[in-house]
């Protein structure tokens, strides 16, 4: 069921003390050489391309523990968005070089791609996109194999917030909302209950949701879901719903694996048509 709360509502939803979220200001796009790498630009420059912010392409010359891009030049100049730069390092591990570029300026959002259709548990334990995604300061973009480029326009119409009824849901909502702002998104809530739930309940608890965040110049609603698998449900949602991204919260440092890998952030990795936008909650 979808709804939206009523027009004339005029209160603005905060972040919780400890939630910061900074507007994006760069993009940055670590390259090793794969297609598959290539592939988080197209989503990269659709951001882009609406906020008028640069996209930094960034391979690091890693021979004993990486691949690097060696073409990185002629894919930048390939691209059609005037406001792309290229870095180079010569030595690091990719990891720790793609965090501190992120750290060095706020608002710089990686954007990444994972392609091998094993499940997220093998593919990235130990892995660079581990790394990042438990120690970046701020939000993650991601592409998984499931990612279809034709499913969206040239920019982004809505934003889908994925709760859980949980702590995490002020930060994916403080997220969301900054994003929604900046690109001109809708805003949807979703919530995917299981059968055993009082499905009254929690809808009623997304409805107060959604009512709290409603904001003068946002639409904004919200969609409950019953299923036993909430990234099937969700990715199928996303499926129906061209030009979207999808906004994840995850547990803070508490272990990769207990707060990325197994969760429904991983699963709905592998099949979203749509790119994942990931952060820690506090």
């Amino acid at each position: 069921m979808e709804a939206r709360p009523n027009r004339g509502t005029r209160r603005r939803h905060r972040p919780a003390a400890g939630v910061r979220v900074s507007p994006v200001t760069r993009l940055v796009v670590p390259l090793d050489g794969s297609r598959e790498a290539e592939s988080a630009i197209d989503p990269t420059l659709r951001i882009a391309r609406t906020l008028q912010v640069p996209v930094e392409l960034m391979t690091v010359h890693d021979p004993v523990r990486g691949k690097w891009e060696r073409n990185v030049d002629e894919t930048a100049a390939a691209l059609a968005y005037d406001h792309v730069e290229v870095t180079v390092v010569g030595s690091g591990w990719a990891g720790d070089v793609i965090v501190d570029t992120i750290a060095e300026q706020a608002g710089t959002v990686a954007c990444m791609a994972t392609h091998n259709r094993d499940r997220f548990s093998r593919l990235v334990a130990g892995s660079v996109t581990e790394h990042v995604l438990h120690t970046a300061p701020g939000p993650v973009l991601m592409v998984g194999p499931g990612y279809r480029p034709d499913h969206s326009p040239d920019a982004y119409r809505r934003a889908l917030v994925c709760l859980d009824h949980g702590a995490r849901d002020e930060s994916g909502i403080a997220l969301a909302q900054n994003w929604a702002e900046q690109l001109k998104l809708e805003l949807e809530l979703v919530y995917v209950a299981t059968a055993e739930e009082d499905t009254r309940a929690s809808e009623k608890r997304t409805a107060r949701l959604a009512e709290h965040i409603a904001d003068g110049g946002t639409p904004v609603g919200y969609t409950q879901l019953v299923g036993s698998d909430p990234a099937e449900e969700i990715a199928e949602l996303l499926g129906q719903r061209p030009g979207s991204i999808a906004v994840l919260a995850n547990r803070g440092r508490v272990g990769i694996a207990r707060s990325i890998l197994g969760s429904v952030s991983s699963r709905l990795l592998e099949t979203s048509p749509a790119p994942l936008v990931l952060t820690r909650a506090p």
